[in-house]
C-alpha cells in the first residue's frame, strides 16, 4: 500500500503546478517528488500527470484521483488529530473569517481554547472571496465566509450557519415619523455598500425593483464602518442585518424591513478536511453560539 506521504506530494504537486514547487511544500528534493511520484503511478497502474507539455498537468485519472487523495488524507489527519475520549487535542489549526463574523468565531475560539489547551490557532480577517481562495489553496484549515452563487465548494465542506437579513439602516432622530424604506431611500443621502460584492449587488436588485434613484454620497466595503456613520446622521443604508450587533436594541438606530420578497446573506463555515477533527469542533461551537 502507498504510502500516506505519497499522496501528500500528489496533492501539493496538484495544487502548485510543479515537481518544483510542491517539493518546496513538502520538504523534498525535485528528484525525489518525482520518484514518490512515478512509484505512485505504478502501484494506480495508470498516468496521473500529463508530461506532454513544459508545465505538469493532471491527467484524466489524476483528476479523478485528488478528491479520493484528499478524502483519504483527512481521514488519516483525523485519526492523527482526534482525541480518544475525555482526552484533550492538539495539533496547530489556521482559520479565517470576514470581518463582520469575527468577534463570533474569536470568541468560539476562546471556548476551543479552553476546551483543549494544546491546540495552537492561528486566525486572520479578509474579505470572503479571499478566504475561500486561502482554504481551497489549503493555507487555511477553516474559514466563516459568506455562500455566493458564483463560489465552488467542490471537494470542501460547506455548513450553512445563519441567515443575515438585508434591512434598510437608519439614524433613529434623523428619520422619526417616517417608516417607509422607500420614502427614505428617495429623500435621504444614500450610503452604498461595495457594489462589486454579492450583497452589494444584491443591493442594487432591491433598488432597481423599486425604480429609485438614491442621493448616494458614499460607497464603503465595511458594514460596520457604514453603521456608524449612520449612527452621525451621515444617511442611510442597505446592509446585512449583522449577528451579534444587536442594531435593534441601538437607540440611535432603526432598522426598517425593505418591500419585496426577503433577501438574505448566508453565512456559514467552510472546512479544507485535513484537519477535520478541531474545525468541526470549531463547527459545533459556532452552530452552539449561534443558536442561542
Amino acid at each position: 500500500m502507498s504510502n500516506i506521504r505519497f499522496f501528500k506530494t500528489f496533492i501539493a504537486v496538484a495544487e502548485y503546478g510543479s515537481f518544483a514547487a510542491a517539493a518546496d511544500r513538502v520538504a523534498l528534493t525535485n528528484a525525489a517528488v518525482g520518484q514518490q511520484m512515478r512509484a505512485l503511478e505504478e502501484e494506480m497502474r495508470r498516468p496521473l500527470f500529463d508530461r506532454s507539455q513544459r508545465q505538469i498537468k493532471l491527467s484524466r485519472d489524476g483528476v479523478l484521483l485528488l478528491p479520493k487523495a484528499k478524502r483519504l488524507l483527512a481521514d488519516y489527519e483525523q485519526m492523527i488529530t482526534e482525541a480518544p475520549d475525555g482526552e484533550a487535542m492538539e495539533g496547530e489549526v489556521s482559520i479565517g473569517g470576514i470581518t463582520s463574523g469575527m468577534g463570533l468565531l474569536a470568541n468560539c475560539l476562546v471556548q476551543l481554547k479552553k476546551l483543549h489547551p494544546r491546540i495552537s490557532v492561528n486566525l486572520m480577517t479578509a474579505r470572503s472571496d479571499e478566504v475561500v481562495n486561502l482554504v481551497q489553496a489549503a493555507k487555511l484549515d477553516a474559514a466563516l465566509l459568506i455562500e455566493t452563487a458564483r463560489q465552488n465548494f467542490d471537494g470542501l465542506s460547506w455548513t450553512l450557519l445563519y441567515n443575515e437579513p438585508i434591512v434598510m439602516l437608519a439614524n433613529a432622530t434623523q428619520t422619526a415619523g417616517i417608516d417607509d424604506a422607500v420614502e427614505l431611500l428617495r429623500t435621504q443621502p444614500f450610503i452604498r455598500y461595495d457594489r462589486s460584492t454579492a450583497v452589494g449587488r444584491k443591493v442594487q436588485s432591491i433598488i432597481k425593483s423599486e425604480s429609485v434613484e438614491p442621493l448616494e454620497i458614499l460607497e464603503l466595503n465595511s458594514i460596520i464602518g457604514i453603521a456608524d456613520l449612520v449612527r452621525q446622521q451621515v444617511g442611510v443604508a442597505i446592509v446585512p442585518l449583522l449577528k451579534n450587533f444587536d442594531w435593534h436594541k441601538d437607540p440611535s438606530l432603526r432598522v426598517l424591513p425593505l418591500p419585496g420578497d426577503l433577501a438574505v446573506r448566508r453565512v456559514g463555515i467552510l472546512e479544507q478536511g485535513t484537519k477535520s477533527a478541531i474545525t468541526g469542533e470549531i463547527r459545533k461551537l459556532l452552530m452552539s453560539a449561534v443558536a442561542k
